[in-house]
């Protein structure tokens, strides 16, 4: 201060500013090098090095600031840091926040916050806490409405509504600032209809027929590892395709075990297990075609019965009435077909010279077929399913050799990552979703033949474990979750 060209190097000055016990401390500091600084005094020093210009005793405090921030303190210092141009400081502070945010949203500082610097916190987590990070914002809002409400949208976009269970959508569902604004409420109404259509509830795995139980139908408790019996289907059924509508099961395509190709299709009312019910035919008979499920209506893709298919129809289950859709682009049965985001993706297949890497989706609102990134690895007989809005191709067969590989599809990032691989290999599996994990049930193997173990992928780590085993092997067979 007195050395450079500041007032106080010319003019007597009464230093009212810094009181006597605390000028004595940084005159103390000045001759000797060493100050008795605190966790209590920390910020009185702070603000007398930034009057008095002592750029060296403002780095002391700096680097003591970064020893004692935590989760209890870091609002605090992240504002200390702020007022006094501690860019380290304001790090440290913003990466403590974003690791103890569940815990920070509870403190009153965190409604001093502004709006620029609540996002750049909740860009920053880490760790996952949606609904800590939501009930963080509707508090920041509240605080001040008259002032905030408008910024709640900017805030509310932020979070991965993704991995927020259905039962705190319901809750989000039900504020006010949610409802009264269409951005939010579009962004939950396709948080709602994403993971209904992706992400099963139950906890029980339905096999369907299958080469060696063509009409019978076993469920499996995936927790107790129990079976259930339900009631026969009227026709034997071997590579056919399953949807769940609701609380009814569908079942379509397939054949009997000696090539007749089918085109029946029947349903399961799972309030009333005591028969199924036959319902319109398909157009055409179909043998490992694939199908999804779009707004209540039934597709069905692909498949086979005298050539390879790229027809392609539909069952209004209204009206039970079947209706053609536009042709894939090209031939494929053997292949994945999933729905995310009400569009039908179709993925990899054989067309009958050869296993196909090539992958398209059909967008209902245009009728229109497109072309995706291709599979890094050309399969047949694969299995596929959605989770957490990705799309996974499991398995197959590629030339001569079943395939234990495993590949993962964004659709944000418009391509296909290889992930770990199954325990065995597998042809003509099938797999479905339950709490969150894939489950892969049956299939043909090199070594082993038709397998009983089921494998479960657990996406958080990355790695396959054997499950459980099915009753009798499963080969050709499909699978829904209750």
């Amino acid at each position: 201060m007195f050395c450079v060209e500041m007032k106080e190097k010319y003019e007597d000055v009464v230093m009212n500013s810094i009181p006597p016990k605390r000028l004595q401390n940084i005159l103390e500091y000045m001759y000797s090098g060493d100050i008795d600084v605190t966790d209590e005094n920390v910020f009185e020093v702070l603000e007398d090095s930034e009057y008095t210009q002592m750029k060296s005793l403002k780095l002391f405090c700096n680097l003591f600031i970064l020893q004692i921030i935590s989760a209890k303190n870091c609002l605090k210092l992240r504002a200390c840091a702020q007022r006094y141009n501690l860019e380290d400081v304001l790090v440290k502070s913003n990466l403590s926040i974003a690791e103890n945010f569940t815990t920070v949203v509870k403190q009153s500082d965190f409604m001093k916050l502004d709006v620029e610097d609540l996002s750049v916190i909740i860009n920053l987590r880490k760790k996952k806490c949606e609904e800590a990070a939501f009930e963080g914002i509707m508090k920041w809002v509240n605080h001040n409405p008259l002032q905030r409400e408008e910024l709640f949208v900017k805030l509310f976009s932020k979070i991965d509504i993704s991995s927020i269970s259905l039962d705190y959508l319901a809750v989000i569902s039900k504020e006010n600032l949610v409802r009264n604004n269409l951005v939010c409420s579009n962004i939950l109404v396709d948080a709602f209809a994403n993971r209904t259509s992706v992400s099963e509830t139950g906890k029980e795995i339905f096999v369907i027929g299958g080469l060696y139980s063509k009409i019978e139908c076993v469920g499996y408790d995936v927790n107790g590892k129990q079976s259930k019996r339900f009631p026969n289907l009227n026709f034997k059924r071997v590579g056919a395709t399953s949807v769940k509508v609701g609380k009814k099961v569908y079942v379509v395509g397939g054949h009997d075990g000696d090539k007749n190709f089918s085109k029946s299709c029947e349903m399961l009312d799972l309030y009333d297990q005591t028969k199924w019910n036959v319902s319109a035919e398909m157009l055409e008979p179909r043998v490992y075609c694939g199908s999804g499920v779009i707004n209540g209506q039934i597709f069905v893709t692909g498949g086979f019965h005298d050539i390879y298919l790229s027809s392609c129809e539909k069952l209004e289950t209204q009206s039970n009435k079947w209706t053609k859709i536009k042709n894939m682009l090209h031939p494929r049965g053997y292949h994945g077909t999933v729905v995310f985001n009400d569009v039908l993706y179709c993925i990899g297949g054989w067309n009958g010279h050869k296993a196909l890497a090539s992958c398209e989706c059909y967008e209902i609102k245009s009728g229109q077929w497109d072309e995706i990134p291709p599979l890094n690895k050309a399969r047949c007989g694969l299995a596929c399913v959605v989770l957490n809005g990705e799309i996974y191709a499991i398995g197959g067969k590629s030339g001569d050799h079943n395939l234990s590989t495993v590949e993962r599809f964004k659709p944000n990032s418009n391509h296909w990552e290889i992930l770990a691989s199954l325990q065995i290999s597998r042809n003509r599996l099938c797999a479905c979703i339950v709490e969150n994990k894939i489950f892969v049930i049956g299939g043909f193997t090199d070594d082993l033949g038709n397998t009983k173990p089921v494998e479960i992928y657990n996406p958080a780590l990355d790695c396959w474990t054997t499950s459980f085993e099915t009753e009798e092997n499963v080969y050709g067979a499909t699978v829904v979750t209750l």
